[in-house]
């Protein structure tokens, strides 16, 4: 792990995120020691040195305004001085309502723009992350409330999404498995439910508290996942 610290403490590190990567920034920053330098920024002078810089991207619900705002963002000048730069969406932000074919066709479009744009920038794809559907007292009440099975058609969407993720940048070397590092036990078991005849990714219920958010347990360990990712692709 030392090697993969000095390695990223060289680099210009970009990363816009909301709720589940401020989880995974709050167990880095506490890994961390002083080996990086970890900020809260997004504009251009933030990256005059070596830095790990991270922000609170677009508008929860509202994937587009992620794109246009990472977009923006990189395009502000930090595509010019940043060596990997990535964002994440939330799982608020696929549900059964999403076109996801769509969706993915906007991202494409959007990455190679900026892959086109910034040649030097390692732009990484990280998967949406899911929830845990379903189990106590809790999953039973939300299905109950809902009236339909709202809960298992959102994540059904959320795996489509990250199945054309996969398809496309899984085998890139620009690809971080956020959602895959959630839905695997710590003996490397599969954490799924069935729905329709599909066997559908669910997050580990030990990695969270509320049924979304990442615990610290969880947060700590795809911190140390994404660090090797990131150290691999740059």
């Amino acid at each position: 792990m030392i090697g993969i610290w000095d390695q990223l403490a060289q680099k210009r590190i970009c990363f816009g995120h909301q709720s589940v990567g401020a989880d995974v920034m709050t167990a880095l920053s506490m890994l961390n020691g002083e080996r990086l330098s970890i900020v809260e920024g997004r504009d251009p002078e933030t990256f005059q040195r070596p830095v790990f810089a991270h922000f609170r991207v677009g508008q929860n619900r509202d994937p587009l305004s992620k794109y246009r705002d990472f977009a923006t963002v990189i395009n502000s000048g930090v595509g010019e001085r940043v060596d990997i730069a990535f964002f994440k969406m939330c799982y608020v932000d696929v549900t059964a309502q999403t076109d996801v074919k769509k969706l993915f066709a906007d991202y494409q479009d959007m990455m190679s723009s900026l892959g086109k744009s910034y040649p030097k920038v390692m732009f990484l794809h990280v998967t949406v992350p899911l929830r845990r559907v379903g189990g106590g007292m809790l999953g039973w009440l939300r299905e109950k409330t809902r009236g339909f099975d709202c809960e298992r058609e959102d994540q059904v969407q959320r795996h489509a999404f990250n199945q054309l993720l996969r398809g496309a940048y899984g085998r890139s070397g620009r690809f971080f498995d956020l959602a895959e590092q959630e839905v695997t036990f710590q003996d490397g078991k599969p954490s799924y439910f069935q729905y329709r005849g599909e066997t559908v990714p669910n997050l580990v219920s030990g990695y969270t508290d509320d049924g979304g958010h990442l615990n610290q347990l969880a947060a700590e360990r795809i911190a140390g996942r994404l660090l090797a990712c990131l150290s691999a692709a740059g």
